[in-house]
């Protein structure tokens, strides 16, 4: 297989795999609240509602904050299952790690930017406001039109719904922002105390 078909098998194959992973282990196993998949449902569904497509949890830096991290862990865990093919096919494997890295980007972006995601994302943003039992891809809604998991919408049930959230969004990011402040305090002074704890215990280790 040439290098080209290689690489476009791998990304397309990252494509696909986003609709079942959403669905059957974020939403599936994420509804248990005690889940290690529970941040996606209870968080992240639940901080995009509130203010309009953006999460406060993409304000701040992955490794501060505990559901951006299991997201990052996640994509870099799925991507590593892979590496063994590198091997024989490191084209196809390179397809999958570009895959990962446009979700990871526009997934982020959508959360950031709710315009930028009403216009290019609309799919996802279908997912979280319209309808979360439906739309389960997020780069790319063509799988769900393809199995029947994007229903149609009205033009102008579309841009009833961007300017309900727009509005929202508007209303309520100097909120998101605020929150997202502290809690990077919060987070910061957690890490603190970690760093601090672990000095003190292996400054005591070291004087026996």
């Amino acid at each position: 297989m040439s290098a080209l078909l290689q690489f476009a098998a791998g990304y397309l194959y990252a494509k696909a795999v986003e609709n079942p992973t959403h669905k059957y282990i974020l939403h599936n196993f994420g509804k248990n609240k005690d889940s290690i998949w529970g941040f996606h449902f209870h968080d992240h569904h639940k901080a995009t509602t509130k203010y309009g497509m953006l999460d406060p949890a993409y304000l701040v830096s992955w490794w501060m904050h505990p559901s951006r991290a299991k997201e990052v862990a996640s994509l870099a865990a799925g991507f590593a299952a892979h590496l063994p093919l590198a091997k024989k096919y490191p084209y196809f494997v390179l397809g999958v790690g570009v895959g990962a890295l446009e979700y990871y980007y526009k997934h982020k972006k959508a959360h950031l930017d709710p315009e930028w995601a009403f216009e290019h994302l609309q799919n996802h943003v279908k997912h979280h406001l319209e309808d979360q039992n439906n739309y389960w891809g997020v780069t790319s809604g063509l799988i769900d039109k393809l199995v029947g998991t994007a229903p149609e919408m009205d033009p102008g049930e579309w841009e009833e719904l961007r300017l309900f959230y727009m509005k929202r969004y508007n209303a309520m990011k100097g909120k998101a922002e605020e929150m997202a402040k502290q809690q990077y305090k919060e987070h910061t002074e957690k890490l603190k105390e970690s760093l601090e704890g672990l000095t003190d215990k292996l400054y005591s280790f070291l004087k026996k």
